[in-house]
């Protein structure tokens, strides 16, 4: 009970100081996403304020993991694989040139720092990869047309596949050991066969299930259901 009463406390701190922030943004005619990183900032334990409202850390930890879950669902809602395999040719091309751009900008800019190539790399990788979620609430935020948003969600669901891959590379840098072609290869093989199992095994099951589903009538059966699925797969 005692655990049940802290994670209560903190969320209600959570959603009390984002509705209090949102608001505001959103009276001012700012970004409301904006509204969401500050109220973040202020729950976080690295922003001096005279009023106890940082929340434990991993409950925080968890809530965040739980709404990137959430977010990331409802944007594939919204995405079809058809779409995704007609634009994947020039998404893949746009997306690839620009990883492989700010990869560089990133690595010069790091060793004009006097950076040594390990940390130079790094610097390079954070500036590639953007921000799905940030861009999707932009987007629905300022009513991008349909089409430019689509060719913009295909980038980011490719520099999502490079994120991963950047990874494994920062990954075995940061350890101290190299990573080699074979080694990168067979980090690429099981990414691309994890993800086509996982969209297989969903287009065979999950289609069937849920229209099942949606045949009964209820909409908080549906609404359980899709949930389920989303942290099924996540």
């Amino acid at each position: 009970m005692h655990g049940a009463a802290e994670f209560l406390q903190d969320l209600a701190v959570v959603l009390c100081v984002a509705a209090l922030t949102t608001v505001l943004f959103q009276r001012l005619r700012l970004p409301v996403v904006l509204g969401y990183l500050v109220a973040g900032m202020i729950v976080g334990p690295h922003l001096p304020l005279p009023l106890p409202l940082p929340a434990d850390l991993e409950t925080i930890q968890s809530l965040s993991e739980l709404g990137v879950i959430v977010l990331m669902f409802s944007i594939g809602l919204e995405f079809s694989i058809r779409r995704l395999v007609r634009l994947g040719p020039s998404a893949g091309v746009i997306a690839t040139v620009e990883v492989g751009l700010m990869i560089w900008l990133g690595y010069l800019a790091g060793s004009a720092f006097g950076w040594e190539p390990r940390l130079a790399f790094a610097a390079g990788a954070l500036l590639c990869i953007s921000s799905t979620m940030i861009v999707s609430r932009s987007f629905a935020e300022l009513g991008v047309d349909r089409s430019i948003s689509e060719i913009v969600f295909g980038i980011l669901v490719v520099e999502d596949l490079y994120a991963i891959l950047l990874i494994a590379v920062l990954t075995a840098l940061a350890g101290g050991a190299g990573l080699s072609a074979g080694e990168f290869a067979l980090s690429v093989a099981r990414l691309g066969g994890f993800l086509l199992t996982l969209v297989a095994v969903g287009l065979l099951i999950g289609p069937r299930a849920l229209s099942y589903v949606a045949s009964l009538g209820s909409r908080e059966t549906t609404l359980g259901a899709s949930i389920g699925v989303c942290f099924a797969f996540a």
